[in-house]
């Protein structure tokens, strides 16, 4: 199982589930100090575990960043 924020690039390892979480890279589970979107991203990956999945499925958690443009501004590969 893998939570991934990057899915084109987790798909290569063939991990037998993908959770996708569209938070910036280095802030898997929220930002710092956010212990309630922590806690509900840990909670969905577990639930989402617990769920039968076909081998190789991803499924988006439909946690998206909407803090600042961090998110896209890596994706770009931008400062």
């Amino acid at each position: 199982m893998s939570i991934t924020q990057a899915p084109e690039i987790t798909r290569l390892s063939r991990p037998s589930l993908t959770c996708v979480v569209a938070h910036p890279f280095g802030l898997t589970l929220g930002a710092v100090g956010d212990e309630a979107t922590h806690r509900a991203v840990l909670d969905a990956v577990l639930r989402t575990a617990t769920e039968d999945h076909p081998p190789g499925s991803v499924v988006d958690l439909g946690f998206h960043w909407d803090r600042d443009d961090l998110r896209e501004r890596q994706l770009r590969k931008e400062r």
